[in-house]
């Protein structure tokens, strides 16, 4: 059985899981900023893959302050 971390996501589960709109999911994929596949005509997401892309997001966002 896969760990949670290993789970495959759809694209309404990944706009769900970081509260974003379809509409920004889909640019996002269109300019490779995240990872993603296609599995048939479905583009699907690894959450530990989403989990490291939202780690390096933070830790290479400029400080404010």
């Amino acid at each position: 059985m896969p760990q949670p971390k290993d789970e495959l996501l759809t694209a309404a589960e990944t706009c769900r899981y970081l509260k974003i709109a379809p509409r920004t999911l889909y640019r996002y994929i269109q300019e490779h900023r995240m990872p993603a596949f296609k599995l048939g005509k479905e583009w699907r997401f690894v959450r530990s893959d989403l989990e490291g892309w939202i780690r390096r997001r933070v830790a290479t966002r400029p400080r404010r302050g």
